[in-house]
């Protein structure tokens, strides 16, 4: 079953949850229309590879051109407008930026399968929930309700400004007409009359000054209080959720959003700005005693000036956290030498902006971090913002060509590290640069989240722990000395967590049943694992009770293990995976002989395993769990094919596969047979006439199980994997 068809079944709930993901960036039409073909292609390494997004936007293109013709045939006038349209859209949107679509689709995807994976488990945890709570938070409703508001305020104040200019030119103009008259003609009764007509406009003057002051001051007062009371809990909201989803967790979504409401607060002030301006080229004109532009402009306009200073600050982010191209699920992993990627954007998007603004890349600036290593930057480290490059027409600035590179001066210090110590050793990515429009310039810098930078591959793991540690539990971004003194996290967050490593890289997240086995591997049996407080050095440093590995290491080996070598099988739920040896014992002993359950090896690092259960004569009942297969020889013979080819020599009777029905009681080949590499081999009689006439051998997945084996019910049968099938005879 398709993801796509997956997703069409769930609940209405969680339906609505994907609704809110798809829209013009990516309609959700083309979606359904190109379900297969979508999920058939690898929109995560495209999205950080523009031959390839280029490629498979065109193909995409072509996808839907076949759609076209299709419903053309059928003469479906609504959905061949939509398409149309649709194909226009995405061709002019990303033609100039196809990796942009490529993010979105991966996106897209990604945040399907935690949603499928949510939708399978019995209660959502405590960090989406929370999150979730917050996207939908009363809070941003009122903001977008705000911005608005002050941006109407301010558009009335402008015609406020515009009456009083009216008024006092008006007065102007009769105040120097009466001095130009003659002195006789001053003291007539039409001239005092007069007097008195201009003294009434002066006091309407002041009044609509004292007025239009106060106006400013109260669109100043609602931008400061939203700005500083809700605006940036907003942007420090949307980090918070960035950060988690870096770490596999529900997709980030407000950027938008959060650009809209930044913009419409600085034009609106900008706006504000300009009049007062205005109102002190009035002042040149006319002043008098007690005049209020006097005495309440100068504090205005240093308010004004104030609050643009600080949003301008604060809109300076990062919009994608710095990623290597060959690993795009674990960003924030810096391997020396190797280029990575970084987004940033200005989320107050003004069209004077576009081009004016360059930006600098740089690494551990003005911070210390509790390693002696030092970097610099190779590569393209200064670019123009623009509107151009997004799709969405944002101010932002890409960087794809950063390279780290050790400094030599700090070679020498790397022996007295081991790769633990490393991998916990934490780095920033700044960026600098430099804001003049108006007049007002200010100066902008923002930073990634730490990264963990690395000089070999093997690293990759124990630094990804890192990232989910930290990222996980600080909200600070610039705490480099956090693995001084590592804080704890609660189990049921962590288990979360990896529920999320699993639906976000491999397509799908764990169950309850399979979190409480993971559970009871990190903390033994215990009766409430919810408020049980696990360390640092128990997730990712101490080795695993009798074992010569961590629990990280162990579950990483899984994971890279599922990625590489049977993926399908774990996204369409025929792996139960995460299961003790006790467990799977109950589960399997009232079962029909032949039953059986796959399951990750306890003691092998990535080591996935079967154990299927049987009789004996006398009705005892029997458990037979072959030596786990590694990715050595999943490489050699898909898993699937030894599932069907599996063979047992008992007591030296002709071998056969016990492998029936996989839990609970599904047919094995109706399980596995779409997964089958080609029809079980055929032993072939040798060719006729031929000088060659070899008989073809195939690879047999056999097993022996000895007499002393039989008797007993807690065996591991030995796989001899790839044996040679002839037809004179078989390998053991």
């Amino acid at each position: 079953m398709s993801q796509w068809s997956q997703v069409q079944q769930l609940e209405i709930k969680f339906l609505e949850q994907v609704d809110q993901f798809y829209d013009d960036n990516f309609p959700m039409e083309v979606r359904h229309l190109l379900a297969q073909w979508i999920e058939s292609q690898d929109w995560e390494v495209a999205s950080n590879n523009e031959p390839m997004a280029t490629i498979l936007l065109q193909n995409l293109l072509i996808q839907l051109d076949e759609q076209l013709d299709r419903v053309s045939q059928e003469k479906n006038l609504l959905l061949i407008h939509n398409l149309k349209r649709i194909r226009k859209l995405l061709q002019g949107k990303y033609h100039g930026n196809p990796m942009h679509i490529a993010v979105i689709i991966s996106n897209c995807l990604r945040e399907e399968r935690r949603i499928l994976a949510a939708a399978s488990m019995p209660v959502q945890g405590p960090l989406e929930k929370q999150l979730q709570n917050s996207i939908v938070s009363e809070r941003q409703r009122s903001v977008e309700h705000k911005v608005s508001a002050i941006k109407n305020s301010a558009q009335m104040t402008e015609q406020d400004v515009k009456y009083l200019e009216d008024l006092q030119e008006e007065f102007d103009f009769r105040y120097k007409t009466i001095q130009s008259l003659e002195q006789g003609d001053k003291n007539s009764v039409l001239m005092k009359q007069e007097m008195m007509m201009l003294q009434e406009m002066l006091n309407t003057l002041d009044y609509k000054r004292k007025e239009v002051l106060s106006k400013m001051a109260q669109v100043i007062n609602e931008s400061d209080v939203l700005m500083n009371n809700m605006l940036l809990e907003e942007l420090l909201d949307w980090k918070r959720r960035q950060q988690i989803a870096c770490i596999g967790g529900p997709l980030h979504s407000g950027l938008d959003q959060l650009q809209n409401c930044f913009t419409l607060l600085a034009e609106s002030l900008f706006q504000v700005r300009r009049q007062l301006e205005k109102l002190d080229e009035l002042l040149t004109k006319l002043t008098y005693d007690g005049d209020p532009i006097l005495l309440q402009r100068p504090h205005l306009l240093e308010r004004v000036n104030f609050l643009l200073y600080h949003l301008f600050r604060s809109s300076f982010v990062i919009e994608r956290q710095p990623c290597m191209p060959t690993h795009p699920q674990r960003p924030m992993v810096l391997k020396t030498l190797i280029q990575f990627t970084v987004k940033l954007r200005l989320l107050i998007k003004l069209p004077e902006l576009n081009y004016q603004i360059r930006v600098k890349a740089t690494i551990d600036k003005n911070v210390s971090t509790v390693s002696n290593r030092r970097f610099v930057l190779c590569g393209t480290h200064v670019k123009a913002m623009n509107m151009d490059e997004s799709a969405n027409g944002s101010l932002s600035v890409e960087f794809r060509h950063l390279q780290p590179k050790e400094m030599k001066s700090s070679a020498g210090s790397k022996g007295n590290e081991g790769p633990q110590m490393v991998t916990e050793e934490l780095h920033s990515i700044s960026f600098e640069t430099q804001v003049s429009l108006y007049g007002l310039t200010v100066d902008l810098e923002t930073s990634s989240l730490p990264v963990v930078m690395i000089s070999n591959v093997s690293q990759l793991p124990n630094a990804w722990a890192s990232i989910i540690w930290y990222n996980l539990l600080s909200k600070d971004s610039q705490n480099l000395a956090f693995f001084n003194n590592p804080p704890t996290a609660t189990l049921s967050q962590l288990l979360e967590v990896l529920s999320w490593q699993f639906s976000s890289y491999v397509g799908r997240g764990l169950n309850s049943e399979q979190l409480n086995m993971l559970a009871e591997k990190l903390m033994g049996q215990q009766i409430s694992y919810n408020d049980y407080q696990l360390s640092w050095a128990k997730f990712c440093k101490e080795h695993l009770s009798g074992k010569s590995f961590t629990f990280w290491v162990w579950l990483e080996a899984i994971l890279d293990l599922i990625k590489k070598h049977i993926l399908p099988l774990w996204i369409d739920g025929y792996i139960m995976g995460f299961v003790s040896k006790e467990k799977e014992r109950v589960l399997l002993r009232d079962k029909m002989p032949g039953t059986f359950l796959l399951r990750f090896s306890e003691s092998n690092l990535g080591g996935i395993t079967f154990t299927w259960v049987d009789q004996s004569e006398n009705g005892e009942v029997r458990f037979h769990s072959v030596e786990p297969y590694n990715k050595g020889r999943l490489t050699a013979l898909p898993f699937a094919d030894i599932l069907r080819d599996y063979k047992v020599i008992l007591a030296d009777n002709v071998p056969e596969n016990p492998l029936k029905y996989l839990y609970p009681d599904i047919p094995k080949d109706k399980a596995f047979g779409k997964y089958y590499s080609c029809q079980p081999n055929e032993v072939s009689r040798p060719t006729e006439g031929g000088v060659k006439g070899y008989v073809p051998a195939v690879f047999i997945p056999i097993s022996k199980i000895s007499t002393f084996s039989i008797r007993s019910s807690s065996h591991v049968s030995k796989c001899l994997c790839c044996a040679e099938r002839t037809p004179e005879s078989h390998s053991d």
